[in-house]
């Protein structure tokens, strides 16, 4: 996409063009309504059911653990009013602790996966991968002057017409 103010190119998520200031929501907005083509159409929608699958998976995953942790509560307070043993007080807590296991685990698989159906990196291939140790090929595209280059260029003028005008003045 290209900003239609100036011509310089620019991603679709852009808001405004960095060269003019221009926003380009609306021109993004009507790039990407005609750029959706019957062959992508597909792949959005099975990303849309793996999401659903996976939000599903993970809802389940937090009913059931949820589940497993009232279950360890409700023994712990049958051995606190009843008194069955301390044995029974140790099954509790680890009834209670696995759920709290299982709705975790539920979400941070979730989390890992839907990053990796966004287009996001894991975690996991974030620290594996290399790409942010490589340098663009030519980060400056050209040479930019110095500030005090000119500066210093209008200070030898002014310096060369002051000595004029002193060396005159020391004449007469």
């Amino acid at each position: 996409m290209h900003c239609p103010n100036c011509g310089t190119a620019a991603i679709s998520e852009q808001q405004f063009c960095r060269a003019c200031g221009m926003s380009l929501e609306t021109v993004g907005k009507l790039v990407a309504q005609h750029s959706d083509t019957p062959a992508e159409t597909p792949n959005k929608l099975a990303n849309a059911e793996r999401e659903r699958a996976l939000v599903q998976k993970m809802f389940s995953r937090l009913m059931w653990g949820t589940i497993i942790l009232l279950i360890g509560v409700v023994m712990l307070v049958v051995n606190r009013n009843f008194d069955i043993g301390r044995w029974f007080s140790l099954l509790s807590s680890l009834t209670m602790l696995s759920g709290i296991a299982l709705g975790g685990a539920g979400l941070f698989d979730a989390m890992i996966k839907g990053a990796s159906l966004s287009g996001r990196k894991s975690p996991q291939q974030i620290t594996a991968g290399t790409d942010t140790q490589r340098l663009a090929a030519n980060p400056i595209p050209h040479e930019l002057s110095s500030v005090t280059e000119r500066t210093t260029q209008l200070i030898g003028v002014e310096d060369s017409k002051t000595n004029k005008m002193m060396d005159s003045e020391a004449r007469q």
